[in-house]
């Protein structure tokens, strides 16, 4: 259920700021102030009974929160479950206070109506929680749809544009096959329709790696690295790992962000040497290639931008929608050896 944070977001912003997350902080303090209140009363029977339910809701509130932290879940959507959980416990502690208003007006109170509206709030915090969580896979469906729609107009725009010049092309020569007999356009044709071939299935890749990572496993980036290098035609390049770190990924499609990453390095760079590493949050793929123009990098993750003559444009559209699927923001920048540098 990973999430990219949306542009002008300050609710993101906030939320990636805070120091804690504050839907574990409200479970432990709610779980803190029972937990003392039942042993000043001694452990005695009704107040464990009174404390078991909050208690164990305000535990299963603190075991949620770190549920959706190990899941990778992004900040802004923590923030909105908590936001979701402090509504329930004001919404329940509300109408605890005003019931108990009522019941102390007839001169029926109970000794600690404070206490009660506490553990009334709790069960709210529980009840808000399971609503948050609703909410944050309703919109990890709708920007899964906006991106599937993205994705397909993508594929469209290649149907109909990107291939139009090898078919017309195609179409060209094989004419020319018949009026002279002379099998030489026949060649031309058989490269026009590998063309298509590969535009079609980059175009599907770029399509189907859009879609978001619902399960992602802990993948070591080294191995990711080195089983990528492994698929790719690299020549006589090599692959330098520095260091390791462990990534929670769908395998499969991050592998094909790193394949993408190294056939851009060597058969459009020129790169002897390249380098995967990790950062303080992500990891980076560099090498000594030819670089990447500074006036083409806000654009080169764009479908049909490339920085070669010969190039597709798709495998960097495919590693940015790898990426994104994985909540990932990747940034292209220039390496030591001036070469091209991908940090994610």
């Amino acid at each position: 259920m990973n999430a990219t944070v949306e542009e002008d977001d300050w609710v993101a912003d906030v939320a990636e700021r805070l120091p804690f997350s504050p839907l574990s902080a409200l479970g432990l303090f709610l779980a803190m102030i029972i937990s003392v209140r039942t042993v000043v009363e001694q452990t005695t029977s009704q107040a464990i009974l009174e404390s078991i339910g909050p208690l164990a809701a305000a535990t299963a509130v603190v075991v949620a929160d770190r549920y959706l932290v190990s899941r990778d879940v992004a900040p802004r959507d923590r923030l909105t479950v908590f936001a979701w959980g402090l509504s329930g416990f004001l919404a329940a502690a509300l109408v605890t206070a005003l019931h108990l208003l009522v019941l102390s007006m007839e001169g029926v109170g109970p000794r600690n109506p404070l206490y009660l509206t506490l553990l009334s709030g709790t069960i709210g915090v529980a009840a808000g929680s399971v609503a948050g969580w609703y909410e944050i896979r309703q919109r990890a469906a709708v920007r899964e749809a906006r991106r599937q729609r993205e994705r397909l107009d993508q594929f469209a725009s290649v149907v109909s544009h990107d291939l139009r010049n090898p078919l017309s092309v195609a179409d060209g020569r094989l004419q020319e096959a018949f009026r002279t007999g002379d099998a030489e356009h026949l060649h031309v044709v058989d490269e026009c329709l590998d063309r298509m071939d590969e535009l079609i299935d980059d175009s599907l890749s770029v399509a189907r790696s859009g879609s978001e990572v619902i399960d992602p496993e802990p993948v070591p980036l080294v191995d990711l690295a080195a089983s990528a290098w492994d698929a790719v035609d690299t020549g006589d390049a090599t692959l330098e790992l520095e260091g390791d770190r462990t990534l929670r990924v769908e395998e499969s499609r991050a592998q094909s962000l790193f394949e993408n990453c190294f056939r851009n390095a060597v058969e459009h760079g020129g790169a002897d040497t390249v380098r995967v590493g990790p950062l303080r949050t992500g990891f980076y793929v560099e090498d000594d290639g030819t670089g990447i123009p500074e006036d083409v990098r806000d654009s080169l993750f764009q479908q049909g931008v490339s920085s070669s003559q010969d190039g597709s444009g798709l495998g960097l559209a495919i590693v940015q929608a790898v990426a994104e699927a994985h909540g990932w923001e990747p940034t292209v920048t220039e390496s030591d050896e001036g070469g091209a540098r991908f940090e994610f």
